[in-house]
């Protein structure tokens, strides 16, 4: 190079230094920044869209507990946001990485400062926490729920302070109807898993949007963005009041027991009763219930405890000496109809968060009496085994043509491979030989 050509170029270099000190740039598109809040002095971090932030959508991300640094999230997360153009926000807990209650003030105030200097859209900022974060998003939106669009809680346990007490969370009513919930837990994360369900199946009459994601991959506490997180936040940014995601346990439950379910009813229809009999007799708080069991089963040692303690229950339960499968019978006597109780005993299964599917119904003529059948699922946590998945066939029929006293029978199956015609000659079994009688007992 010529010594005109440098001295030609060290100027123009001179001249984009001394622009760039004048007249600063505005603050750098697709890459990080840190900002101080004023007298606090607390600083949190900001990941920017490739585009502009004018109108732009915002996300809060609140780390776990002793997780300052959220790597993954940057990794994982981020990119899925930046895609939709959203302005990240990454507020720090203050006590030792631990946030406390008295934080709120803090990541409102991060908020505020966000839409000053990037003039985001301050309807549509999104509230999204990991474990103690995510149970910090719930506080938040307990005690300030006007900014928040939607809220996404990743292995939280929803609970919330409320008074000085720790309590279950439940979505406040100002939020009901327009802050849809997204709840992601791994599978084994049974209470909270079903907790959600809870809130979900009491919550949905109002008008609430909650969605609950059970992963159902490797056992951890941080969990990746699962694919249906994409579509749902796309639903949230348009203005909508997105529909509950399918739960993807539901359809593996069903295709778990799909050969079993598409097999029993043909087999209910062709089994035979057993010939090897076992008689029991049970005194009912109505009836008196006795039953001809199928081979190797035996009584109940929960139904042998409480009759030796003068505190006989008014079910008979059989077991398999060998197999998790259960034969309960039942007599009942109700001011409802039969029909209405059992509908009614299916929405309050639902309502407590369990698992409850129905696969087949029909009516099978059996011993005498019109037994209106169900086969179905219900799955449930069990500290030891993880969530457990049980496959039952229910039978109900009026005793004496009565619609308000009637005999039940259910036949329940966890070896989550069962034979539908042994599954089906047990019932059968039940069904051909229960018997109820009016007690002479008050």
């Amino acid at each position: 190079m010529k010594p005109v050509e440098r001295l030609s170029t060290c100027r123009r270099l001179a001249w984009l230094l001394i622009a760039a000190v004048l007249c600063p740039a505005p603050a750098a598109r697709g890459k990080s920044a840190t900002h101080t809040l004023g007298k606090s002095q607390r600083t949190y971090d900001v990941l920017l869209p490739a585009g502009q932030t004018d109108g732009a959508p915002v996300v809060v991300f609140l780390h776990g507990t002793n997780q300052p640094q959220p790597d993954r999230f940057r990794a994982e997360y981020a990119p899925l946001f930046a895609k939709r153009s959203c302005v990240v926000a990454l507020p720090r807990a203050s006590d030792k990485l631990k946030w406390r209650y008295t934080d709120a003030q803090y990541i409102l105030d991060a908020v505020a400062d966000v839409h000053r200097r990037y003039r985001t859209d301050p309807k549509r900022v999104l509230l999204m926490g990991v474990s103690g974060g995510g149970q910090t998003a719930l506080f938040l939106v307990d005690h300030a729920p006007k900014p928040w669009r939607a809220v996404i809680t990743v292995s939280t346990n929803p609970v919330v302070i409320r008074s000085r007490h720790y309590q279950w969370f439940y979505p406040p009513a100002e939020t009901i109807k327009t802050c849809p919930y997204l709840a992601i837990h791994h599978i084994t994360q049974g209470a909270a898993v079903q907790y959600w369900r809870q809130v979900r199946a009491r919550k949905q009459a109002e008008g609430a949007s909650v969605s609950i994601l059970p992963v159902l991959g490797p056992v951890s506490h941080y969990l990746p963005p699962p694919k249906q997180l994409g579509p749902w936040v796309d639903e949230v940014l348009a203005g909508k009041h997105p529909r509950p995601i399918p739960d993807p346990q539901k359809a593996a439950v069903a295709r778990m027991l799909a050969p079993c379910v598409a097999a029993l009813p043909k087999a209910l229809g062709e089994a035979e009763p057993a010939a090897q009999t076992l008689a029991f007799h049970k005194g009912g708080e109505w009836f008196d219930v006795s039953l001809r069991t199928p081979p190797e089963f035996e009584r109940s040692k929960k139904e042998d405890k409480a009759d030796a303690a003068d505190q006989p229950v008014t079910q008979l339960r059989v077991e398999h000496v060998k197999w998790p499968i259960v034969v309960r019978c039942e007599a009942r006597k109700r001011a409802e109809r039969m029909t209405d109780v059992l509908k009614a005993e299916e929405t309050q299964t639902q309502t407590r968060g369990l698992l409850y599917q129905v696969y087949h119904t029909q009516t099978l003529p059996v011993g005498g009496r019109n037994w209106q059948v169900k086969i179905g699922s219900i799955t449930y946590p069990d500290r030891k085994r993880g969530w457990v998945s049980t496959l039952f066939l229910r039978a109900a029929a009026p005793v004496a043509r009565s619609p308000k006293q009637w005999l039940e029978v259910t036949v329940l199956d966890e070896t989550q491979q069962p034979e539908a015609e042994q599954l089906a000659g047990i019932l059968r079994t039940a069904l051909e030989t229960v018997a109820a009688k009016r007690s002479a007992r008050p």
